[in-house]
């Protein structure tokens, strides 16, 4: 099979999680995907990527600065895969999807549920594959919890806790500014954890009922002195209850301005037992079946095929994984694990914590995925013109 002729769009820090994930494959013998050019607005980043690339496959992508130029210049691209800053997914990927290239992009899917649309609406338009870079549920633990479940080994979901509360004051560049990031860790983190919810739950939630805050309006070079401060309009709390069907709830809380004692704690209970992220499975006599255990069971319960595709070659890194996913999707002309619209479903989780703060009530996920609700995001949308 020819390998797929990929271009990588963004070359900052998540991209090196990428460029290791296609390392480990090709170090592997899975040889699937070919990357063929690197560009960013940073030509030196471009530069450190395709030379790090070019020392596993033996060819240096070419280098761009530009998207348009790019997908001009390079005929033999087929497929992109976007790292870029979340305000530019949509510009970035519409423009690819109407080049004809198939597209796998980092969560969120985009900075805005609106943004998001015109990124599903190019796809299909365009008749071309997207997906969506969602790795956490990818790893052979989370596999492993949802098999449970799925097995009825804690009995019919009721609950699930998670939680998480420190202080995190440091600064992180553009991810610190609403206009540039969407929002702080409630959408750029909170995304694998909405996809989390839907993943274990098997299911897609129905209502959202949350605070948000901004306590700390500053961050520093130094957060432990209030050193080198600079103002930020991302918030640092937040609050929700999710309502799931078959009456389960799941409860969501994060802070980022806790000081002091820290805590985080991961929880599903079901009428027989629970699964903590931590100590692993429980049965209600107390019963305990570690994490470890409980990957091992679900490793052996896979048939050949499936632990094949699930972790080809037998590797468990989250992102050589879903490369591999799509690049299987593409070629085969299926559907990636995780596609556009389970992307725009678990960020619309998220949206709706935001929408709910916004708009001081509970709010539907039907009402926020139509778009009906935009308060939060308007100013996002206004400020980078999209309608």
């Amino acid at each position: 099979m020819q390998r797929l002729q990929l271009a990588l769009i963004g070359c900052g820090g998540m991209a090196g999680a990428h460029v290791r994930g296609l390392e480990e494959l090709w170090k592997a013998g899975i040889r699937d995907i070919q990357v063929v050019a690197c560009c960013d607005v940073v030509e030196d980043s471009a530069e450190q990527r395709a030379a790090e690339i070019a020392k596993f496959q033996r060819r240096k992508p070419a280098v761009y600065t530009d998207v348009g130029k790019m997908l001009a210049r390079a005929k033999s691209i087929e497929a992109v895969d976007i790292c870029a800053l979340h305000s530019q997914h949509h510009i970035i990927a519409v423009s690819c999807l109407e080049a004809g290239k198939h597209v796998m992009i980092e969560k969120p899917l985009a900075i805005t549920l609106r943004a998001g649309r015109k990124i599903l609406d190019a796809a299909l338009d365009n008749r071309r594959l997207l997906a969506v870079a969602e790795n956490y549920r990818r790893s052979p633990q989370e596999r492993a919890r949802a098999w449970a479940v799925a097995d009825g080994r804690i009995g019919r979901p009721r609950t699930f806790y998670w939680q998480d509360a420190g202080e995190g004051l440091g600064k992180w560049g553009w991810r610190n500014f609403k206009r540039d990031a969407g929002a702080g860790w409630i959408l750029d983190g909170g995304v694998h954890f909405a996809d989390l919810f839907r993943f274990h739950l098997a299911a897609e939630a129905e209502q959202v009922t949350a605070r948000v805050r901004s306590f700390e309006p500053y961050r520093y070079d130094e957060p432990a002195e209030r050193k080198g401060a600079w103002h930020v309009d991302v918030e640092d709390c937040s609050m929700a209850l999710i309502d799931f069907p078959g009456d389960v709830l799941v409860q969501w809380t994060w802070q980022g301005s806790a000081p002091g004692q820290g805590f985080n704690k991961k929880v599903i209970y079901g009428s027989e037992g629970c699964i903590d992220w931590e100590s692993g499975a429980w049965t209600r006599a107390g019963k305990n079946t570690k994490t470890e255990t409980l990957v091992k069971e679900y490793l052996r319960s896979l048939k050949k095929d499936e632990r094949e595709k699930l972790f080809p070659g037998g590797l468990e890194n989250s992102i050589s994984v879903e490369l591999k996913d799509f690049a299987d999707a593409v070629r085969g002309g299926g559907t990636p694990e995780v596609d556009g619209l389970d992307g725009y479903r678990s960020q619309a989780i998220c949206m709706a914590v935001l929408e709910s703060s916004w708009h001081n009530r509970p709010v539907s996920l039907a009402e926020i995925e139509r778009g009906d609700l935009e308060g939060y995001q308007a100013e996002i949308d206004r400020a980078l013109g999209i309608v």
